[in-house]
């Protein structure tokens, strides 16, 4: 008759660990180590840090971008502080949607304004930076990072809209 693991299991006395010798101790030991290790390193991988694509990565790097590009005309409600030496006030840009009759953030059609390279001069005068000339030319960037700049911005914007 087989017997059950469980009832080999039942039957098996525990280890006396006084009587063991440091050898005979040291594989358990060095396995525990290793648990620990391995634990320790798991948990720091599950910290609350938000992946770097994550959404809120996009709406932390995009305020960062407002604040440093941005908020000098667009805060307080398009009232910031060099708003007042503009020709026409600058845009409340937490009303964007609410300005729209779809209800629906515009994308691309803010990313192609705040890029500014597409506009035609026949649209009239402009006062905000063609901010995709200043990325390009005066930060150096690439197409690729402009657009992510752009992206985080637009994740930002999205997120304020009231």
């Amino acid at each position: 008759m087989k017997k059950s693991l469980f009832l080999i299991i039942l039957k098996q006395k525990f280890i006396d660990m006084k009587k063991l010798t440091v050898k005979e101790k040291l594989p358990g030991f060095i396995g525990l180590l290793a648990l620990i290790f391995t634990l320790g390193a798991f948990m720091i991988s599950c910290e609350s840090k938000p992946p770097e694509n994550s959404r809120a990565t996009q709406i932390t790097k995009g305020k960062a971008h407002f604040d440093q590009y941005c908020a000098s005309c667009h805060s307080e409600g398009g009232a910031g502080p060099a708003a007042d030496t503009l020709e026409v006030k600058p845009a409340d840009l937490s009303q964007i949607i609410s300005r729209r009759k779809s209800k629906e953030f515009p994308v691309m059609e803010i990313a192609r304004y705040i890029d500014g390279r597409q506009f035609v001069a026949a649209h009239g005068t402009r006062e905000m930076p063609i901010w995709g000339e200043v990325f390009s030319q005066q930060e150096e960037l690439s197409e690729t990072e402009i657009k992510g700049k752009l992206g985080e911005l637009i994740a930002y914007l999205i997120s304020i809209q009231e």
